[in-house]
């Protein structure tokens, strides 16, 4: 992939990590949980992640896939979580 495509690409992904990014963020904010209780939910299950580092991956709306689909688990947002993402990178 050429230089162009690369910056055409990570500018057609940028609402979709920017609506990841706010939903994830607003959703630890709604369940009244932080960083921390995000880190350890997910080290109940194998998952070794600092607070730190879930911090970043969330400021910068990257995550693996298999990261994020297990923090949609942990924080019980399997329901409506593709939903309200696609929604807000419609309405960004």
């Amino acid at each position: 992939m050429n230089q162009d495509q690369s910056i055409k690409n990570r500018q057609s992904l940028s609402p979709y990590k920017l609506a990841i990014t706010r939903y994830i963020r607003s959703s630890l904010a709604l369940k009244g949980l932080k960083y921390d209780d995000l880190s350890e939910a997910l080290n109940e299950r194998g998952i070794s992640m600092t607070p730190e580092n879930l911090r970043s991956k969330t400021h910068k709306g990257m995550f693996s896939a298999d990261l994020f689909t297990a923090i949609i688990e942990v924080l019980e947002l399997e329901e409506d979580a593709l939903r309200e993402i696609l929604k807000q990178t419609h309405n960004v």
